[in-house]
């Protein structure tokens, strides 16, 4: 692994163990003033509420300026360490909550920076999946290990506290590693922002459609994975099964096995075997709320619930790519989960507190079938056109031809000049800067440039990056 991807592994696991590290001291910290249902539904709440710090980052990237945001960055850890100790003291029920909902908002923020920096630096890199896999496993490994090791609550405060300082020094260098990219992308006539990573062979026909589809997908999904959360919680807090020990081995595990799955061919397969491991979760839900064995419906959870979280990680960040304010959209995934578990979370708990199965059952099959119809939809959006099905098909020849004949209908229908056919046909075929390809030419730089915005007038494209996008999705007439 490059250091780069060594590096994003790490901040995303750091990032992972105190997300559910601080749940797991707030869920015992609270338990000494509430009750089992309470702990569930304050444990909702914190959740729901950390998508404000999802929405604030892209806003504070925006529109902040450097020195402000550096500001805030060495602020956020200082409040979340007092938040953590606040909560570690449980002096009432109200400056617990109070503390979780800063706390939350915090790691919000944070976490879509994590995710939004992780996009840019592996926008030429494949292996996105295994990235978020193996960043989730190590994350769940280090909670994994800190439950068996430290049985005090001041010094997991403390622990959390280290990890969370660490997290922000490895989340600037992040940052400053993107911002130098961003500058060199931009002297190399790219928009490093909104870049579709260059082994991406697939075509997105309609971002903003396929984003309301993945929203509804997670959002359908996390109704289903939130109820089977909530009865292992309410054992947890009931102190039948303590949740933080060996089960947490299996959530590791299925965060490996998915990022290595999910990655197959681009995650051509990824949404067809999500949908296997909801249908999976949906059958759960009904044994456990028709009396079948809990510890069954455990292992169900963890194995599942692993798939699902580098599900929604990845297809966000993966959408981001396509979308025109990247930095929002790479760390919805976690966002639109944590909403959702805050808001449906407390009605899946009554549900479950009547003991009502038939109608559980009901409600998850109802689910179920309009997720199907959702993910088949969203699969639509990523199917390769009839071109590129021609394509397959042809012998060497026959591409080159069909490619030459493109590239002349392309030429007639824009009516581009010569010297613009010769930067297109370099463009096409080079990654180098706009220095090389000027050279290339033997012409100048800014000579390029007016040709390239030429290009962009001719086509209504708005980049490099725009251009050649333009381009392979074009359809000959």
């Amino acid at each position: 692994m490059k250091p780069e991807r060594i590096r994003i592994i790490a901040v995303l696991a750091i990032f992972n163990y105190i997300f559910l590290g601080s749940e797991y001291l707030f869920d015992n910290m609270i338990c000494y003033a509430t009750d089992s249902a309470g702990v569930v539904r304050a444990q909702n709440y914190v959740l729901g509420i950390s998508v404000i710090g999802f929405l604030l980052f892209p806003c504070i990237n925006r529109y902040f300026n450097q020195k402000m945001r550096e500001i805030g960055l060495y602020l956020l850890p200082i409040a979340g360490i007092i938040c953590i100790f606040v909560i570690q003291e449980h002096l009432s029920y109200r400056s617990m909550l109070l503390s979780g909902f800063l706390l939350y908002i915090l790691y919000g923020m944070i976490g879509s920076a994590v995710h939004y920096y992780a996009v840019v630096s592996l926008s030429t890199e494949k292996g996105l999946a295994q990235t978020v896999g193996f960043g989730y496993a190590f994350g769940l490994l280090l909670q994994f290990i800190s439950n068996n090791l430290i049985h005090n609550s001041t010094v997991e405060s403390v622990v959390l506290s280290i990890f969370l300082a660490a997290m922000v020094l490895l989340v600037r260098r992040l940052s400053l590693e993107c911002s130098r990219g961003v500058v060199g992308a931009e002297d190399s006539g790219t928009d490093s922002d909104t870049d579709i990573r260059k082994n991406n062979r697939r075509s997105l026909r309609h971002p903003m459609l396929a984003a309301l589809l993945l929203i509804s997908i997670v959002v359908l999904m996390t109704c289903i994975f939130s109820s089977l959360d909530n009865a292992v919680t309410l054992v947890h807090a009931g102190g039948s099964v303590d949740i933080g020990q060996w089960p947490r081995l299996l959530l590791a595990v299925s965060g490996l096995l998915a990022g290595v799955l999910f990655d197959i061919k681009e995650h051509r397969f990824m949404q067809i075997m999500m949908y296997c491991v909801t249908l999976l979760s949906t059958m759960c839900v009904v044994i456990i709320v028709w009396g079948g064995p809990f510890m069954a419906g455990l292992i169900v959870f963890y194995l599942s619930a692993g798939f699902f979280v580098v599900y929604f990680t990845t297809s966000f960040m993966d959408l981001s790519y396509y979308m025109k304010v990247p930095e929002l959209w790479a760390g919805l995934g976690r966002a639109t989960n944590n909403i959702c578990v805050g808001i449906t979370g407390t009605i899946s708990l009554m549900l479950i507190e009547t003991g009502d199965g038939m109608r559980i059952s009901i409600i998850a099959l109802i689910l179920f079938a309009v997720i199907s119809m959702l993910v088949y939809l969203y699969m639509v959006q990523f199917r390769m056109n009839i071109q590129e099905k021609n394509m397959a098909k042809m012998s060497e020849k026959e591409r080159e031809k069909f490619l030459e004949d493109k590239f002349q209908a392309f030429v007639k229908n824009y009516a581009l000049t010569n010297r613009e056919q010769d930067v297109l046909r370099l463009l096409l075929s080079s990654d180098e800067s706009v220095q090389v390809i000027a050279e290339q030419l033997y012409i100048s730089r800014a000579a390029l440039y007016r040709y390239m915005a030429s290009l962009n007038e001719k086509t209504e494209t708005k980049s490099r990056i725009g251009l050649l996008q333009f381009y392979y999705s074009w359809n000959q007439p």
